[in-house]
């Protein structure tokens, strides 16, 4: 736990630390919502020093030369934290919400809790890997990954190598261990009940199993096969896909009952999953026989001439998808439903398909020559140098988007129409965006001159 059971966890690791001696993604594609409310009060939640230095990668694929490294900034979607990782004397440490880490020779993956009062990361002590939660060392490992926490903040999972067997260490527990590998573990909505593969072989394939969090009960519902998973926007259904005699198919099911798994028409290959608004209904893109498909909740329809930009994304009325297609060098709207067909015009390039509540209305980013605009059900907004993520509000009345004019960077209000209602302050950086749980404001993080602060503007 990571409230008051926290501080229980945190003893138990360090005593097991001092007694021991000794990095594929989903095809998942749709993003996540919160599951808590976004912080609503204005606060500022760190101050950068000025003798703080970015990490400089000296080779490989990360390998930034030293003139064009910079901090990078990390703010939870809900707002209650920021981190970032600084570098000194050749030794790399954390900062979260102001407060700087315990400096080590190499850092892992960084994540903060959703509610952004917790980080973690593994971290190099002497030769060996720990896992480092809010600057408490855990025990030693060859090899840790990148840390999970649970949607409630108050657990967190991750997967260590000790010798030739592969763990999944969760609080203080650490299970049986396999001697091949996991993939990456996924949280109940509850956070009480996880979801792996284990015994992952080569091509990234395993044995799925549903555990509660004790790894006292954990239940096989396939052998072997599974890819990868992901979950709907409340943790409370996983989707994966199975590889049955050379062919794929998606199955799904539920954390309340993960015995009664669902499972799909079989095809050649299956990518971009994504399940609807009502958290059950499914899209994806299909192949069969050298033929493109979209399939939505097991109806298919065939896929235009193009490659996938973006989606598919089912429509919150699931009355249809949309998805952005790029042909020749140009990019375009795409509806899949009774009347599928190129919706609107074509554009040098096209993101962020957004659509209301109701799903009467959709907004994406859309660019033309150097000038980018919102696009609102085929009605261009005013240009800008750049537009980011555009979103519509909860009542369906507005939307808001990050924009960036003059080297000023800011966020915009419009109506739903697309006509601008109102401009925020402009700021060094600007973060993605939330609405506050009454949809009568946005949220967002900024880099303001030294300061990293979180903001709430009315819409």
């Amino acid at each position: 736990m990571i409230d008051t059971g926290f501080n229980r966890f945190i003893v138990i690791m360090v005593l097991l630390a001092l007694s021991t001696t000794g990095c594929r993604e989903s095809h998942f594609s749709s993003p996540k919502q919160r599951l808590y409310s976004v912080v609503d009060k204005p606060a500022v939640l760190a101050t950068v020093m000025p003798d703080d230095k970015p990490v400089v990668q000296s080779s490989g694929l990360a390998y930034h030369a030293p003139k064009e490294a910079r901090l990078e900034y990390t703010f939870s979607d809900l707002g209650g934290g920021v981190f970032y990782t600084t570098q000194k004397a050749g030794m790399s440490h954390v900062v979260h919400n102001g407060m700087a880490g315990k400096p080590y020779k190499a850092l892992g993956e960084v994540k903060l809790s959703p509610d952004g009062k917790h980080v973690a990361y593994g971290a190099l002590v002497g030769n060996m890997w720990r896992m480092v939660v809010d600057g408490v060392e855990g025990m030693d490992f060859n090899t840790v990954k990148a840390p999970i926490f649970s949607p409630d903040s108050h657990h967190l999972v991750y997967q260590a190598m000790k010798g030739e067997k592969w763990y999944l260490v969760l609080d203080s527990r650490q299970n049986s261990g396999t001697m091949k590998r996991y993939l990456r573990p996924v949280f109940s909505g509850d956070s009480l009940k996880i979801a792996y593969v284990d015994d992952v072989d080569d091509a990234y394939r395993g044995r799925l199993l549903v555990s509660d969090i004790g790894f006292e009960h954990a239940k096989v519902l396939e052998p072997g096969g599974v890819s990868f998973l992901a979950t709907n926007d409340d943790n409370t259904r996983v989707v994966t896909t199975l590889l049955t005699n050379g062919k794929q198919q998606v199955i799904d099911f539920s954390f309340a009952k993960p015995a009664d798994i669902r499972k799909g028409p079989l095809y050649d290959s299956v990518q971009n999953i994504s399940f609807g608004p009502d958290g059950v209904s499914l899209v994806y893109m299909a192949e069969r026989g050298g033929k493109k498909l979209i399939v939505l909740n097991n109806r298919e329809e065939p896929f235009p001439d193009g490659a996938l930009v973006e989606g598919p994304l089912l429509r919150p009325d699931l009355k249809g998808a949309g998805a952005i297609i790029s042909n020749h060098d140009r990019s375009y709207l795409w509806q899949f439903s009774a009347e599928s067909g190129k919706v609107g015009n074509e554009y040098d390039e096209l993101s962020s398909l957004s659509y209301s509540k109701d799903g009467k209305e959709y907004v994406c980013a859309a660019r033309r020559g150097s000038a980018w605009f919102i696009v609102v059900n085929g009605k261009e907004g005013p240009s800008f140098d750049r537009v980011v993520s555009p979103k519509i509000s909860p009542d369906g009345k507005y939307i808001v988007y990050r924009a960036r004019k003059d080297m000023k960077r800011f966020v915009v209000v419009a109506d739903i129409s697309g006509k601008t209602i109102r401009i925020h302050p402009s700021y060094e950086q600007v973060f993605d965006v939330q609405f506050t749980l009454d949809g009568r404001s946005v949220a967002y993080g900024v880099k303001d001159g030294q300061q990293l602060a979180w903001k709430v503007e009315p819409l």
